[in-house]
């Protein structure tokens, strides 16, 4: 890449801008119908997973888990396992090979105990790895296990857990207290105090939020070989690169050209598990064992042990709102204590200050240990964001008898500034000047009949007798985190066909076929001529799909690397072809310049007179037809005196490679354009307190869409999953006993498009994204937004709040004064 090339990708890296490089003409991007290229495996039944990896002579391997919700191994016995035949090794906590700690995953690397000795979760892996020639025999021999355990004291409220009494929920990492002091969070904008002296109205509210988890149709899982000292690894993992990152510091440390990593399709995932920092203990044991028995392993979960951990919203949330009798907020001041957080930095009340021009805003967020499982980013760490947003603005909405979408438009704007103000900062940085949450509303009001439908609170009766509810909520599009993403494409010299190269994990979005959407309308090729490789460690790494950020970066970097690769092909047809010591043959378009050719349809021609042209193929294709070394076709090979001579009618190899860094929210300001907007319709059976979401209506401003399917999916199965958030899933453990009592998919209810209605999406593009072609994320919206909503509806619908989600039977009825 020369100096000109490399000037030119900087300064495209300005990410606080419109973009300066908008295609004229799309051709496959944001067209409908496009055949995803991992279609025909998956429909089929084709595609390959993790768990379904099979390798001569693969071993199975379980771990021990602790029955208590805290406890200790005082002693432990192995010898009846080791005997069972079928069992080829047991790794235990006190092996002399294993580490005192090593890098085992999450977002960054620290030190975590491999095997260890202390759990302080019921189900918490601990003590023991056993290897088997089968996962059954491997987890009979773990019932052989004699353990001597030392039960704690456990503590599993985060309120009770703040008292000074509390039991500690894990003194080894917070021997004072539970109260973690160095993650505690807390964000401020203005001053509450004379905010709330400007109110004409001041409401305070509490509620709790449960434990909902990540569990999907694929266990955790993964297979270690070792192929002498190369070792070769299959992860079901979201984060390859970084997982590689952290293989490479085991053993003494290994160098990662050693390693060769293989990420296949993904039954489910949502951050969550990718992002614990033991994510890597299996396959830490299994490399372990498979060094020591020469053979490979393969770990698993069951699929209780699955039920590892969960969202990191669960906890308890308290706010004092000020309010004007206009709707205009004045002040919003709230509290969260969230539980097992690490880094709670996403806090409860940014959405506020990102896009509001609410001028008084402090939040806090405290994380508290409790005995539970980790809780982390599960699509995602906007949650308790986005719940503050929902409950204040219906909470204000109703206590003041206004329409709570006015109340939005009221309030919209961003860093405590009015909408306006938003609008002369778009037209500054290149922006079209529209106004998103307008637009969102104005379609999700028609299609959900907005203004016949919405109702005062408790007014509405069905013909059945079930009360009518209908609520909205908002916020603003996000693709947060700064990140970066490395793409490689070349051209195949016999056909011309083009291939993305850079490793990530699948996540089922059809990010794949966008890629290739973008790589094609750049390169002027057709969609079905563009293949992206994502599953081969090529030694490109592209952004992991975290922080709903995936197009922005990668899209970015897949069209960086797309348009240098168009120069270079457009270059070498107007220079003369195989250049070597023995001459070289006149160019495909002589006395041509770069500028005056295209490409279009994969066939290169004159600007000016089409039909001087040739496919991308027949360019291409002589220079291939026996490799790159040589080619015969039609033309024989002969001896003179000066040697063997060849026909070299090559070209020099296609292929360029580019890269993209995006600057994040997380890293100074920038300012939210685009807007979404969600709304939910139910009906309360006010006797039995059961709900049914009969409606959803989801808008999105997704600045542009790439993958049309693909953004409509993401809603789709975005208020699914909001669904069950914020309605059915709940984690629930035994409050005398510390066990979990639903770890599995049948009392675990994730809810299926047979228990919500009718779901409605639709998508805005105002081009007022940072991303490539104005766009911006979607992936983790409508499942983040939408969960606390239902509390809203079922507010509409009978007059009253319910104090705790999910929204349950039992906490309907509490809420009615029937419990």
């Amino acid at each position: 890449m020369n100096n000109e090339e490399l000037s030119r990708m900087l300064e495209s890296f300005d990410n606080l801008k419109a973009d300066k490089y908008p295609l004229k003409n799309y051709e496959s991007i944001g067209k409908r119908g496009v055949r995803r290229i991992d279609g025909v495996e998956k429909a089929s039944g084709a595609a390959r997973y993790t768990i379904d990896v099979q390798l001569p002579g693969m071993l199975h391997g379980r771990f021990l888990t602790c029955p208590y919700p805290h406890a200790e191994i005082m002693s432990m016995d192995t010898g009846r396992a080791e005997k069972l035949a079928g069992v080829r090794g047991v790794l235990r906590y006190d092996d002399p090979e294993l580490p005192e700690s090593a890098s085992l995953g999450g977002h960054e690397p620290f030190p975590t105990v491999v095997l260890p000795r202390v759990a302080h979760f019921q189900g918490e892996e601990v003590g023991a790895f056993v290897v088997a020639d089968t996962e059954d025999i491997a987890a009979e021999a773990l019932e052989l296990i004699e353990v001597a355990w030392q039960p704690r004291p456990f503590v599993l409220d985060p309120e009770e857990a703040l008292k000074p009494d509390a039991p500690l929920a894990n003194p080894e990492a917070l021997p004072k207290g539970n109260l973690d002091p160095e993650s505690t969070y807390i964000e401020k904008h203005g001053d509450v105090a004379k905010g709330f002296a400007e109110a004409d109205k001041i409401i305070e509210f509490k509620f709790t939020q449960g434990l909902n988890t990540w569990v999907g149709p694929e266990r955790p899982c993964g297979v270690f070989r070792w192929n002498g000292e190369y070792p070769e690894v299959w992860l079901k993992q979201q984060r390859p690169h970084i997982s590689k990152r952290h293989i490479a510091t085991w053993f003494g440390g290994i160098p990662m050209n050693k390693i060769d990593v293989h990420c296949l399709y993904q039954g489910a995932s949502f951050g969550g598990w990718s992002q614990v920092s033991w994510n890597l203990g299996g396959h830490y044991c299994a490399a372990l064992m498979s060094r020591r028995l020469n053979r490979p392993v393969m770990w698993t979960f069951n699929r209780r042990e699955d039920f590892y951990g969960g969202e990191m919203d669960e906890g308890v949330y308290y706010y004092k709102v000020g309010a004007r009798r206009d709707g205009t907020i004045t002040a919003v001041e709230a509290r969260a204590v969230v539980t097992n957080q690490f880094l709670p930095v996403f806090g409860v009340v940014k959405h506020f200050i990102d896009n509001t021009r609410v001028p008084n805003i402090y939040g806090k967020t405290e994380s508290v240990m409790i005995n539970k499982g980790p809780t982390v980013a599960t699509r995602c760490e906007q949650n308790s964001n986005c719940h503050s947003m929902t409950l204040v603005f219906n909470r204000v909405a109703a206590a003041l008898g206004l329409d709570p979408t006015e109340v939005a438009l009221k309030n919209d704007g961003a860093e405590g500034h009015d909408i306006d103000w938003l609008n002369r900062r778009k037209a500054e940085m290149g922006f079209p000047v529209r106004d998103s949450l307008k637009e969102c509303l104005d379609k999700g009001r028609a299609a959900i009949g907005w203004d016949r439908n919405w109702h005062a609170p408790g007014t509405k009766r069905l013909p059945d007798g079930r009360m009518h509810g209908l609520a909205f909520t908002w916020t603003h599009e996000w693709d947060d985190s700064g990140g970066s993403s490395e793409i490689a494409i070349y051209i195949e010299r016999n056909d011309a066909t083009a291939t993305i190269l850079g490793c990530r994990s699948d996540v089922g979005v059809n990010a794949e076929t966008a890629y290739c959407q973008i790589a094609a309308d750049e390169l002027g090729l057709r969609i079905e001529d563009v293949r992206y490789k994502g599953q081969m460690d090529a030694g490109f790494y592209t952004m992991t799909p975290d922080t709903s950020t995936n197009m922005s970066v990668n899209g970015s970097a897949v069209r960086h690397c797309a348009r240098l690769l168009k120069k270079k092909i457009l270059e070498t047809a107007v220079a003369p072809r195989g250049v070597t010591q023995l001459g070289s043959f006149p160019p495909a378009f002589p006395d041509k310049k770069p500028e005056e050719l295209d490409i279009r349809d994969s066939v290169i021609f004159e600007k000016a007179n089409p039909t001087n042209r040739l496919t991308l193929a027949e360019f291409v294709g002589p220079s291939g037809a026996m490799g790159p070394l040589l080619s015969t076709i039609g033309e024989p090979v002969w001896a003179g005196k000066e040697g063997i001579k060849y026909p070299l009618r090559l070209t020099p190899p296609l292929f360029e490679h580019a890269w993209h860094v995006q600057r994040g929210t997380y890293i100074g300001v920038r300012l939210r354009l685009c807007r979404q907007a969600h709304f939910m319709e139910v009906a309360v059976d006010t006797e039995t307190g059961e709900v049914d979401i009969t409606r959803m209506v989801t808008v999105n401003d997704v600045g542009k869409a790439i993958s049309v399917e693909g953004c409509e999916g993401q809603a789709y199965g975005g208020a699914v999953m909001a669904a069950g958030r914020g309605h059915t899933e709940e984690v629930v453990h035994d409050p005398n006993t510390g066990v979990m009592l639903n770890g599995n998919l049948l009392n675990y209810k994730i809810p299926t498009l047979m228990d919500v209605g009718e779901i409605d999406t639709v998508l805005v593009e105002t081009g007022m994204g940072y991303g490539p072609y104005g766009l911006v994320g979607i992936g983790e919206d409508v499942a983040t937004v939408m969960p606390t909503l239902i509390g809203a509806a079922v507010h509409n619908a009978t007059g009253k709040w319910v104090d705790g989600f999910p929204v349950t039977p039992d906490r309907v009825l509490r809420a009615l004064g029937k419990a």
